[in-house]
């Protein structure tokens, strides 16, 4: 610490720019190569700046990709909605209602989120072969939330406890029930932990891979991960494609990010886990 706190502030700077550029510089790779040809992706002259751009690579990615991106948009944001329906409630309860077995829950949702999703999917697939949820979009929206509730329940019960719960007592005193309670003092307060939570909860859906590649088979239900896949082929990757297809993939999350950083700042700042 005393060694960064001597050094001049524009050394500090140049620093930082030069770490940033860094660990941007495979998103630059990969900006750049979407508007290469194959013949300039692997000449053997290196070029930071595409001679002639490509544009049919992002027209052909656009149009091979538009059903997907509709179907990872409605299975990310339904699983987003539904999974802050189900924890924010849950949060409350299990910090401010105790109820019994409130650590056993919270130990086995802690060690949910420490298997690889792999493990899961056996099981889901079973599961929903049994009740038709395999090759629909439900099954691989209630899939991706037996990752996001474990993972937001954790992250809004330790953001609920550092609440005053003296406003809520409050309030029942006044006479107000606990479902009022909770509609008009504990969300409204606990908006920048949903608000994190539902932007987390959007995008592990939007970056899944296991689970659509085994519970969906049908090409016209298949998220745009799983059409990114067929990139890589048994005699090679049609980088042409995947490229942008992969910038296709990252604007949307990207942009999700930028515009709730404020709340997601704040909401991971006061929901950390201690």
């Amino acid at each position: 610490m005393t060694l960064f706190a001597n050094l001049p502030r524009w050394w500090i700077t140049v620093a930082a720019l030069v770490v940033s550029a860094i660990l941007l510089s495979p998103f630059y790779w990969v900006l750049v190569g979407s508007f290469m040809t194959p013949a300039e992706l692997f000449g053997g002259q290196m070029s930071l700046w595409p001679k002639h751009f490509a544009f049919q690579n992002w027209s052909v990615a656009v149009s091979r990709l538009w059903p997907h991106i509709q179907n990872s948009l409605l299975v990310s944001a339904v699983a987003s909605v539904g999974t802050l329906l189900i924890t924010a409630p849950a949060a409350y309860g299990l910090v401010w209602r105790k109820p019994r077995g409130r650590r056993t829950m919270m130990a086995f949702m802690l060690m949910t989120q420490m298997l690889p999703a792999i493990v899961f999917v056996i099981p889901l697939f079973i599961v929903f072969t049994k009740i038709n949820l395999v090759n629909t979009l439900g099954g691989l929206i209630l899939a991706d939330m037996t990752f996001t509730i474990p993972f937001a329940v954790i992250m809004l019960s330790a953001y609920v406890k550092d609440l005053p719960y003296e406003l809520v007592e409050a309030a029942l005193v006044d006479g107000a029930g606990q479902l009022r309670a909770f509609l008009m003092i504990v969300l409204p307060m606990t908006l920048p932990g949903l608000i994190t939570v539902g932007v987390f909860s959007f995008l592990i859906p939007w970056g899944d891979l296991i689970f659509a590649l085994s519970l969906i088979t049908e090409a016209s239900l298949q998220p745009l991960t799983l059409e990114l896949y067929k990139a890589f082929g048994q005699y090679g990757v049609d980088w042409g494609f995947l490229l942008p297809g992969s910038v296709l993939t990252a604007i949307p999350a990207v942009l999700f990010v930028i515009g709730a950083s404020r709340f997601i700042v704040a909401g991971v700042t006061r929901g950390a886990i201690k």
